[in-house]
């Protein structure tokens, strides 16, 4: 609308008080509607907040703390951004707090947190939602009013302030965040939310986990001062769209960056120069970043405890890293997981490895000489080499005295066939699966003590190639052998002195399924039980 339009509406709406609003062709719902689509210029807009304050008689109230100015939105925005709302309501709630929002007076409030989701209990930082205080909160997807004018230089938490607010894309660029300390998951799945902040001072932001997760943005922030953030966990997690160079940021004061990237499927940008030096949490950091490849080889990652999954389905990832201190890392469970990765990491010290469960499983390029690694303190080898099909390295001098559970440890690793009959496996209980698929592996493994193994279940399932002697094992633990050499077509050895005597779902029909070759005399087995 033109001005002159513009000033016969705020005419014939000044005639009126608020109480005879609703019997005017211009009603007050018509005012808000004619705002919220934005028909009316800034200027009616301005007219129309200060004849409602004029005609109510009184400022609307300002907030001072978290919970006023929440119970005010609570109060606000149901009847204000609800389009089935009644015109007496609109017009009581416009005559109590002002419309519209954007023009409150927040300069006494220092935290923002969740303001537009309800309440919750517990700590800002567990956010524990209470379900019976989450009321009247289905505008919340669709608030996206302007509200870039607010004070916020007293604030000190944003706390998920735009949470789940689905439609939000206002311009607050020009906020004062200066004082602000924790911005976790601020605009985490605000799906619409777009706006340049790039000028924001977050100086003093220590908690920026999950900050973005599951939004939209994609906007230059890569002059932000970051350097007082200890919590980049999942700054980015699915944030799809988001792909800024941020290689200037000075993050040598986090510590935590597991989940940093996960099904950031966008970004790609050079952050080799990164400080890492105090990280401990890498967990997840690449998971699933589906374009990253740069060079992160001269990160100092020598504080890091934690690598699960840190390179798990990145498609792309095929970088240098070999020259990486991971001395103190005990988890690289999924490391490499379904990754098209295949760089020498043979020099790396991995001493102090608990978990390598799954780490190469599916990483179907991976065929490097790791052979010189010390896993002593290893648990668990479950899935290691699961369907890694080219990895055939000697791994023979491995001391696996510690692992105990080394199911489908080579399941489907078709080219592994290296002699690892030496391996110390007293202490393995899991054996399932652990060389079901590998078609070529034939090695004499016939010393092995599996005394204390409980489950061999598929063991051998299809691995056509293997015919060795395992008629000395001690088996006597074992309790599930089903499946144990269904498919070995090659298999042919006395173990007629196996004693099976503890298996209870053996199952002998199914144990030598399509084991085509297997005419053993098995007729002294105890299959009482």
């Amino acid at each position: 609308m033109n001005q002159d339009t513009d000033q016969t509406l705020m005419e014939m709406f000044l005639q009126h008080d608020c109480g005879a609003l609703m019997l005017h062709t211009l009603s007050f719902l018509d005012v808000v509607t004619l705002l919220r689509k934005q028909v009316v210029s800034k200027n009616f807009k301005d007219l129309c907040t200060k004849t409602i304050t004029a005609k109510c008689g009184k400022d609307g109230p300002k907030p001072h703390n978290n919970e006023s100015l929440k119970n005010a939105i609570l109060e606000f925005c149901p009847i204000m951004y609800d389009p089935n709302s009644n015109k007496e309501d609109m017009e009581r709630i416009a005559c109590t707090y002002g419309f519209p929002i954007d023009s409150w007076d927040v300069s006494q409030v220092t935290d923002t947190s969740y303001i537009f989701f309800g309440k919750y209990k517990g700590t800002v930082e567990d956010a524990k939602w209470d379900p019976s205080e989450v009321h009247k909160m289905n505008w919340v997807p669709y608030f996206k009013e302007y509200i870039g004018s607010w004070d916020t230089s007293n604030v000190t938490n944003m706390n998920g302030m735009f949470y789940k607010a689905t439609c939000f894309n206002q311009d607050i660029g020009r906020w004062d965040v200066s004082n602000v300390i924790n911005m976790h998951v601020m605009f985490c799945h605000a799906q619409a939310f777009n706006q340049d902040i790039g000028r924001w001072d977050v100086s003093n932001v220590k908690n920026m986990m999950s900050m973005f997760c599951g939004s939209v943005f994609n906007q230059d922030i890569g002059r932000w001062d970051v350097s007082n953030v200890r919590i980049m966990s999942s700054m980015f997690s699915h944030a799809s769209a988001f792909n800024q160079d941020i290689r200037q940021w000075d993050v040598s004061n986090v510590k935590a960056m597991d989940g940093m990237f996960v099904l950031a499927c966008a970004f790609n940008q050079d952050i080799g120069q990164w400080d890492v030096s105090n990280v401990r949490d890498m967990m997840r950091m690449f998971s699933q970043a589906s374009a990253f490849n740069q060079d992160i080889g001269k990160w100092d990652v020598s504080n890091v405890t934690q690598m699960n999954g840190m390179f798990d389905r990145t498609t792309c990832f095929n970088q240098d890293i070999g020259e990486w201190e991971v001395s103190n890392v005990k988890k690289m469970r999924s490391m490499f997981r379904d990754s098209v990765f295949n760089q020498d990491i043979g020099k790396w010290d991995v001493s102090n490895v608990e978990d390598m469960r799954n780490m190469f499983h599916g990483a179907s390029a991976f065929n490097q000489d790791i052979g010189q690694w010390d896993v002593s303190n290893v648990e668990s080898m479950y899935a290691l080499f699961n369907g890694a099909t080219c990895f055939n390295q000697d791994i023979g001098r491995w001391n696996v005295s510690n692992v105990t559970d080394m199911g489908a440890m080579f399941r489907c690793a078709s080219e592994f066939n290296q002699d690892i009959g030496r391996w110390d496996v007293s202490n393995v209980r899991e054996m399932n699966a652990m060389f079901m698929g590998a078609s070529a592996f034939n090695q004499d493994i016939g010393g092995w003590d599996v005394s204390k193994a409980i489950d061999t279940k598929g063991m051998f399932m299809d691995a056509s190639a293997f015919n060795q002697d395992t008629g000395k094992w001690d088996v006597s633990n074992v309790e599930d052998m089903r499946y144990m050499f269904h498919g070995a077509s090659t298999f042919n050895q006395d173990i007629g002195q196996w004693d099976v005597s503890n298996v209870t779902t053996y199952m002998r029909s199914e144990m030598f399924t399509n084991a085509v070759a297997f005419n053993q005399d098995i007729g002294w087995w105890d299959v009482a039980r």
